[in-house]
């Protein structure tokens, strides 16, 4: 295999993984592309995890909030024979495009053109889809519109939330990754597709995690999958808001009053819903941390009490 001169694109933690293969395969990577840094209320300053490994390992990062005319030379200096993206969380000028020999690549959480844009495992968890995939793409001035390299299937399980899903993605990316830069540089693209039907994945919001409980059970237990990281599913429990970041449910008909609780001991939390029941696994109150059903039993918060008050005491320990 050729080694090749690329500048990398990416932000999260999940990115890093990629960048590193694109090392180990022994091709140079001169400059660095990531999102800027942020200040938390307290003034601290947090890097992207891109930012953060780049300095680790004396690789030369850049974070522009905008592509000027300086950055522009500067990138196009390098002279890079390709690009990879993985997750920048920007849009890349085709200018930038235009400084490298064989383009840039980018690498989709989804099977294109199935569900383009900022958010396409959140959207397969609350889908329900049973499948989904990557995508290597080469980019052009359209969002994820490209022509597809490669694509590889991945088929979601029961247990999968937002976070195993990504993880699970990319390690296939990453071992298909050689693989893809070879296609990319003899611009040998896919003539299939897994996915016929465009759609596409909005940029997910805090308010898309509000929950009530005359939604079907299936849809609340898929939105606290895809948003047990951020933001977070919500739900009115006897007054009081709590976030949900772990449950297990089942489907069954039942007379009982939705949100009621009908079963809360040491060993589980069951509240009834929609053509089911809701077992949550991991709670947190309002400005409290996170803590377990069994912490909750265990703890002198109010709440406790009027969900004891409540119960019908049910047992349904098989969810």
């Amino acid at each position: 295999m050729t080694k090749l001169k690329i500048i990398y694109f990416g932000s999260p933690y999940y990115s890093v993984l990629l960048l590193k293969k694109i090392i180990s395969l022994g091709h140079y990577v001169p400059l660095v592309i990531s999102q800027g840094s942020k200040k938390t209320r307290r003034g601290k300053i947090i890097h992207t995890p891109i930012n953060e490994f780049c300095e680790k390992n004396k690789l030369r990062c850049i974070t522009p909030d905008e592509y000027s005319d300086n950055i522009l030379e500067d990138i196009s200096t390098i002279k890079a024979d390709l690009g990879i993206v993985y997750a920048y969380g920007k849009l890349i000028p085709q200018h930038v495009v235009d400084t490298t020999k064989f383009g840039i690549m980018n690498l989709h959480c989804s099977l294109l053109p199935a569900y383009r844009g900022a958010a396409p495992i959140h959207h397969d968890l609350i889908k329900n889809e049973t499948k989904t995939g990557i995508t290597y793409f080469e980019i052009n001035e359209k969002i994820d519109e490209g022509k597809i390299i490669i694509n590889k299937l991945y088929t979601i399980k029961e247990s999968d939330n937002c976070t195993s899903v990504q993880e699970n993605l990319t390690n296939i990316a990453t071992e298909c990754c050689s693989e893809a830069i070879d296609k990319m540089c003899s611009k040998e693209y896919s003539q299939s597709t897994l996915n016929e039907k465009p759609t596409y994945a909005k940029k997910i919001i805090k308010e898309d995690a509000c929950l009530s409980w005359d939604m079907n059970i299936r849809l609340i237990s898929n939105k606290i999958r895809a948003f047990h990281l951020w933001p977070v599913a919500r739900i009115d429990l006897y007054g009081e808001e709590i976030k949900i970041l772990d449950a297990n449910y089942s489907e069954e008909n039942h007379d009982h009053t939705l949100g009621s609780v009908v079963s809360f001991n040491k060993n589980e939390l069951v509240i009834a819903a929609k053509g089911g029941f809701l077992s949550i696994l991991k709670i947190q109150l309002e400005g409290k941390k996170p803590i377990t059903n069994r912490d909750l039993y265990n703890s002198n918060f109010s709440i406790k009490k009027t969900l004891i008050d409540n119960c019908v005491n049910i047992s349904y320990k098989s969810l």
